[in-house]
């Protein structure tokens, strides 16, 4: 009984002198355990997955590869500072959320208005950037990653891309090695470097999430290709580069989706490098970029026109309006021509067949293949030089509608929606007289604005149609049109070909 009191006793005096020291150290030895256990299992799964570690390690490389050939972009004066105080209002709402507010003015003061990024892609100090980024401002400066500091001048800008070159004289920098954007597929890595918000260096990665976005409503470029990505982009980002796991710049960062705020929604878009470098290479050397001119304002094919035109396919453009004496209309180049194809390559809709014209060189002549009334036509043209214009490439009189000879007219086929909108049924088709020609004293009875839906009794749809059955029709034989109106009314009209009343 004595053995068991002091032995109580004992057990008591150093549990109360040593206890919670005792249960720190179990407590700490069980956290080294499972610490210990974890790291264990993670050197497992790096040997049973070896690629994730790698792409992981390609992250790191890629960064400390890239952050030296980006640069940030301070921009002041000029007409955008009121641009500038709208910007800072968001970031402000935007970082109240995130940050206290006693540090909120010390952080604003460490993301100046009028900021952006860019790509150093030449050691004599050519940078890459947007053009929106510098577009009419009075100074730009560039910070370098190693916090050297220098004045820019700005050699050339191009709004149609929304890109820009300017240059600094500074040595020792880093340019970056641009990529084939080409290659890009929908799921590739990509890395984007700049400085949202002006923090600078600031590195983010994401996926392609899709390629050849054009239209994009809210974005004001006349060329649009974007590479589509997720990778966190925000204000300031633009002009730095979206990277692959190679180190290679694959896009030049211009675009975000929001929801209003000015702050990245998950989608971003980039201008592929394939198009930014041609488009830097001309503005270094020249200042300027040179396009190739046709003279038309084509229009995407839909569904709906393939049966109207004799198409295959929703492939091609149509031509909607001809500038009159441009290298088109010198051509032949007609309003509702199907441009199938230039030279050897296939037209498949309107964004590629912007680009690849204005590729080519001024004064280049080319081989269009068309498909005219259903039959294919080869024309050639000479290119001209495109005008500067930021919108619409090209300006004066235009031709909307096609020379009917056999009737004497001007007309064109009305597409889907067209019809209705000037007060028909929905589902109505026909040919839209746009005006009689000159030789008639007296035009027949038919006016500017009036549809015609059948000649000598078989429906026609279109200006293809319409030349199909004039055909059939002898020379001297008198042709009867069926005009609809919009109340519904239909009344024939008899005329003879090329001919006075």
């Amino acid at each position: 009984m004595n053995v068991l009191f002091w032995a109580v006793a004992v057990f008591t005096v150093v549990w109360v002198g040593f206890g919670d020291r005792m249960l720190t150290h179990w407590a700490y030895a069980v956290e080294r355990g499972r610490i210990q256990a974890g790291s264990e299992e993670l050197a497992q799964l790096a040997d049973e997955l070896p690629e994730v570690y790698a792409v992981s390690r390609a992250f790191k490389l890629v960064a400390k590869i890239a952050r030296p050939g980006v640069v940030h972009i301070r921009v002041s004066g000029g007409k955008l500072d009121r641009t500038d105080s709208e910007e800072q209002e968001r970031i402000r709402k935007h970082l109240r959320d995130m940050i206290p507010e006693d540090q909120l003015e010390h952080w604003l003061r460490r993301v100046p208005p009028g900021s952006g990024s860019g790509i150093i892609f030449d050691s004599a100090g050519y940078i890459l950037t947007n053009n929106h980024v510098v577009e009419g401002r009075d100074e730009i400066f560039v910070v370098l990653h190693d916090e050297r500091e220098f004045k820019a001048a700005v050699v050339g800008t191009d709004p149609k891309t929304d890109l820009a070159v300017i240059k600094i004289d500074a040595p020792d920098l880093h340019p970056l090695k641009l990529g084939d954007s080409d290659a890009l597929e929908v799921g590739d890595w990509v890395i984007a470097v700049g400085s949202p918000f002006g923090l600078q260096q600031t590195v983010t990665h994401g996926i392609v999430s899709a390629i050849g976005r054009s239209r994009i409503d809210g974005v004001d470029i006349h060329y649009q290709d974007f590479i589509q990505t997720d990778a966190a982009i925000n204000p300031g980002n633009s002009g730095g580069p979206l990277l692959n796991l190679r180190g290679e710049v694959v896009g030049v960062n211009t675009a975000i989706a929001t929801h209003g705020d000015g702050v990245n929604a998950g989608i971003a878009f980039t201008i592929p490098s394939n198009m930014a470098i041609k488009v830097a290479n001309q503005l270094k050397t020249r200042g300027e970029v040179r396009r190739g001119y046709l003279g038309i304002v084509p229009v995407p094919v839909r569904e709906t026109d393939l049966e109207i035109f004799g198409l295959p396919s929703a492939e091609g453009v149509l031509v909607e309006m001809v500038v009159r004496r441009s290298p088109a209309d010198r051509a032949g180049l007609q309003v509702e021509d199907v441009i199938m194809g230039i030279d050897d390559v296939p037209i498949t809709g309107l964004a590629q067949f912007r680009s690849l014209v204005a590729d080519l060189r001024p004064n280049q002549r080319v081989r269009l293949r068309v498909l005219r009334d259903r039959e294919e036509v080869a024309l050639r043209v000479r290119l001209g030089l495109q005008p500067d214009s930021r919108r619409t490439p090209g300006s004066g009189p235009v031709d909307n509608s096609r020379k009917i000879a056999r009737l004497g007219l001007h007309a064109r086929t009305l597409r889907a929606g067209e019809l209705y909108q000037r007060g028909y049924d929905e589902d109505v088709r026909g040919v839209y007289v746009a005006s009689w020609n000159s030789e008639w004293e007296n035009p027949p009875a038919i006016g500017p604005y009036e549809v015609i839906v059948a000649c000598n009794g078989k429906p026609v749809k279109s200006v293809p149609e319409l030349n199909e059955v004039l055909k059939d029709v002898p020379k001297n034989r008198k042709i009867r049109l069926t005009i609809l109106e919009p109340t519904g009314d239909r009344r024939i009209i008899s005329i003879k070909p090329r001919g006075r009343r």
